[in-house]
């Protein structure tokens, strides 16, 4: 759990957290992508939310729950238009963090053995799994940063 918490807002050792990251970007910016790049931010937050979501079906016992990848769904197409649809937004994924978290702290360490409904894999795994998509759509998040600070 301490790691998922320092990834998302601590001090992991590899830099800045996921919100300390989102902080520091202008709601101008975060809507559409940069010459040569797909995604916009806004796409990538709310991508790493609906993944979140996806976690806390299958940690509630949701087998039918699931996220075709490279759907709508997985990749939502979202414009924002002011800052109020920014922080509504992050609003989101700080939600999602906190359920995550709330449902973490009352399950054990044999519950995290246990296959995931409708998956060949255990809650370890998934749990994992979300600290490292994280940290991979935190890397891209600050390129595609750098990049439109610049424009």
């Amino acid at each position: 759990m301490s790691t998922l918490n320092n990834t998302f807002k601590g001090e992991p050792w590899y830099g800045i957290s996921v919100m300390k990251k989102l902080e520091t970007i202008d709601w101008k910016v975060v809507g559409t992508p940069p010459e040569g790049y797909s995604k916009s931010i806004a796409v990538m937050v709310k991508h790493m939310v609906n993944w979140r979501v996806f976690v806390l079906n299958k940690l509630r016992g949701e087998p039918d729950f699931d996220i075709e990848i490279d759907s709508d769904q997985d990749w939502p197409l979202i414009k924002i238009a002011n800052e109020s649809e920014w922080d509504g937004l992050i609003m989101e994924l700080q939600t999602t963090q906190k359920e995550l978290v709330a449902i973490l702290r009352q399950i054990n360490d044999d519950f995290l053995k246990r296959k995931v409904p409708g998956r060949k894999y255990n809650f370890e795994y998934l749990v994992k799994g979300i600290i490292e998509h994280d940290i991979y759509h935190l890397g891209q998040i600050a390129i595609i940063h750098a990049i439109v600070k610049k424009i």
